[in-house]
């Protein structure tokens, strides 16, 4: 090797291997956790600072703050293994410099910028510009584009605001050059596994596979974490022969399924934890499988594709959701103090990020008990809808929050939920929480000398929180009153109720179990289809769990208006 040369050995998975080896204009990669994700975004970034030297990339998201603590700290950890260095302004040596005018002597983007204020500039005079959808949405002219996290960006913004931005320097990249660079203004495009029907624009560019070689992707793909579940089962039963035969069937039914370039430049790809099996090992999937409850892991870890059903309980809809409600001042300003530190930025993670919720205020919580797994919903009503971002008269009920936990050796279940919950709102002033009691948790258990309920409500106590109890009547709120409740809330007539707001990024699996909770009418009366939580074959996409928490509460505040104006209710709303 000469000595001038620098090398480095970086392992990559199959799946960012598939990136990294096949040249595209647009990419939609839509990975599960622990997949690799973030090399993948690294790599972009790193990719276009070589070969568009004072080019320009945007880096496009719903908010600053999603930047600042979730994409860019995983990015430039790994720009950091291939050698980059943050500028010191000491020793005068480095590679970029952080949301400041970069020091002299370095090259400049040919697009001529006012303000590095939103900038992470590189030495050769490549830029990456931070746009958000909350803040600076239009940016210079640029040469490519990157959107992580691409599931919480508002699309029709996105394609009338930072669309047409991507276009810059032709005559130096692009057609007009005489050495044009094939992903010149492209896209690339980064997400875990889309769960709204807004959403599913991530997932239409998946089309060429069948239209180009007959390939029915996501049919294939769901068929394979179906086995994977079952390879996982057969782990945990250590039957070797069955864990070998599914390993073997998942890797044939893989190859069907390759990634490959479209005839117009785009790939798209799958990708899950197995996918990276080589460097976070099976034991580590095994205790998330362990950790977490059955939706949540197919959809989190194996990327589950879902879709909302038919003849749906709740008539949720793009207007009842939102996305951006990150505290992007109280962000910016941790960064700037602590000097843009990525891994400080990346643990940052309390209820100081969340613009929904106020601190001056008290919550409310819901847990649904059950002996596979626990759920809570954390709320609070405010006069603002986070969807508009306008001031309301009426009070606008938001779900700000979830949390879940399953039986743990070391832990109560219980208590390991009401850790989860002190542990993210410990910074809360108002330490007042309003407690719905779910009425199954007010049974004594043979194990213990208190319910449910009441050690949760302990617990909360010992943190400082005063606790106000309320109680639904009955042991569980009617399915049929509900269903006429929740139809009158969230077609927002009636101003006797409150407008309906769940924050889509908090409540993934909230929205989940809500979109995939089917209707079923006797006699005349409706009622949730609760047979997936009963039959365990039933894939878990149908669980209800979390709906049903959201539920007590909701019945528990409102339900009596609804009794008052039963004369005025079409069941069929």
């Amino acid at each position: 090797m000469e000595e001038s040369i620098w090398e480095e050995n970086i392992q990559v998975n199959p799946a960012q291997a598939c990136v990294l080896m096949q040249p595209y204009k647009n990419g939609y990669f839509i990975f599960s956790r622990a997949a690799g994700k973030s090399f993948v975004c690294g790599s972009v970034i790193d990719d276009n600072v070589r070969v568009m030297p004072r080019g320009v990339t945007t880096l496009a998201q719903a908010t600053i703050g999603q930047a600042l603590t979730k994409t860019l700290p995983s990015s430039f950890k790994m720009l950091e293994m291939l050698g980059y260095k943050r500028y010191d302004t000491k020793t005068k040596t480095g590679d970029y410099v952080v949301c400041r005018t970069p020091p002299e002597g370095w090259y400049r983007p040919y697009e001529h910028l006012m303000s590095f204020e939103h900038c992470i500039t590189f030495s050769n005079g490549h830029c990456l510009y931070i746009l958000t959808q909350e803040g600076n949405s239009r940016g210079p002219n640029a040469d490519y584009n990157i959107t992580d996290e691409a599931l919480t960006i508002d699309k029709e913004q996105f394609d009338q605001e930072v669309a047409p931005t991507n276009r810059g320097n032709e005559h130096i990249f692009g057609r007009k050059s005489s050495s044009p660079v094939l992903k010149h203004h492209g896209n690339t495009f980064l997400s875990s596994m889309p769960y709204t029907p807004e959403q599913k624009w991530l997932l239409s560019p998946a089309e060429y596979y069948e239209q180009e070689r007959g390939i029915r992707l996501f049919e294939v793909w769901n068929k394979i974490v179906r086995l994977q579940m079952q390879l996982i089962d057969a782990k945990l039963a250590n039957d070797v022969q069955t864990f070998k035969d599914i390993w073997n069937e998942t890797i044939r039914l893989r190859k069907t399924i390759t990634p490959f370039v479209s005839k117009d430049g785009t790939l798209f790809m799958l990708g899950s934890i197995f996918d990276n099996i080589a460097n976070i090992g099976m034991n580590y999937i095994v205790n998330q499988y362990n950790v977490m409850d059955k939706l949540s892991f197919m959809i989190e870890i194996l990327n589950y594709m879902v879709d909302r059903i038919d003849s749906c309980y709740y008539s949720i809809e793009d207007r009842h959701v939102y996305y951006n409600a990150t505290n992007d001042s109280y962000i910016r300003d941790f960064a700037e103090n602590n000097e843009y530190d990525w891994e400080q930025l990346a643990s940052l993670d309390d209820s100081r990020r969340d613009l929904d919720c106020n601190p001056n205020m008290p919550i409310e919580i819901t847990c649904d008990w059950g002996s596979a797994a626990s759920f809570m919903e954390v709320a609070q009503v405010r006069n603002y809808d986070f969807a508009t971002k306008t001031l309301t008269k009426r009070p606008v009920d938001n779900n700000i929050n979830e949390f879940f936990v399953k039986p743990d050796d070391d832990d109560v279940m219980v208590i390991a939920l009401m850790k989860k919950f002190c542990k993210y709102y410990r910074n809360h002033i108002n330490k007042t929480v309003h407690y719905y009691r779910d009425r199954y948790g007010d049974i004594r258990l043979a194990a213990s000398k208190k319910s449910y309920n009441e050690m949760a409500i302990d617990y909360l106590k010992k943190q400082g929180w005063t606790v106000i109890q309320h109680t639904h009547t009955g042991i569980e709120p009617p399915q049929h009153d509900k269903y006429l409740l929740w139809s009158i809330i969230l077609k927002e007539n009636d101003e006797r109720f409150p407008i309906k707001r769940f924050n889509g990024s908090k409540c993934k699996y909230t929205l989940i179990s809500m979109n995939n909770t089917r209707v079923i009418e006797r006699d005349g009366k409706f009622a949730k289809d609760k047979r997936s939580e009963r039959n365990q074959s039933v894939l878990p996409e149908e669980a209800t769990h979390f709906g049903d928490a959201v539920d007590k509460r909701i019945w528990t505040k409102y339900g009596d208006k609804l009794r008052s104006s039963y004369a005025f209710v079409d069941a069929r709303v």
